[in-house]
C-alpha cells in the first residue's frame, strides 16, 4: 500500500492503515530502518506523553488524562486502583503533582 502524502495530510482511515502496517512490520522504510522497532518507539513515546504529569512539559492542562478518564496522581492510591480496575472512568478531575503541593 502506498500513501503518497505526509502522515499529517492522510485521512483518518489512511493513518490507521499506515500505523497497522507499520505495527505489523510490513513496510519497507527508507535506509532499511526496520518498521516494527520504529512503531514500538513511536508507541512508547505516545504512551509516555499521554500519561506524563504536566510538570514535565507535556499533557498540557491534563488534556489526555481527562480524555482517557485517568486520575493522574490518584492512580497511585491503592484503593483507587482496586475500585477502578474494571476499566470504569475515575469520576473526579485528574490531579497532577503540582495540584498536590
Amino acid at each position: 500500500m502506498t500513501w503518497g502524502k505526509p502522515f499529517d495530510r492522510l485521512s483518518a482511515a489512511d493513518k490507521e492503515a499506515f500505523l497497522q502496517t507499520l505495527r505489523g512490520g510490513k513496510i519497507t522504510l527508507p535506509g532499511g530502518l526496520p518498521a516494527r522497532p520504529l512503531f514500538d518507539l513511536i508507541y512508547q513515546t505516545v504512551m509516555e506523553g499521554m500519561f506524563a504529569d504536566p510538570i514535565y512539559g507535556g499533557n498540557r492542562g491534563k488534556a489526555s488524562w481527562a480524555m482517557l478518564g485517568f486520575p493522574g496522581v490518584m492512580a497511585n492510591n491503592a484503593q483507587n486502583v482496586r475500585n477502578y480496575a474494571d476499566g470504569r472512568r475515575f469520576p473526579a478531575k485528574p490531579l497532577s503533582i503540582a495540584d498536590m503541593s
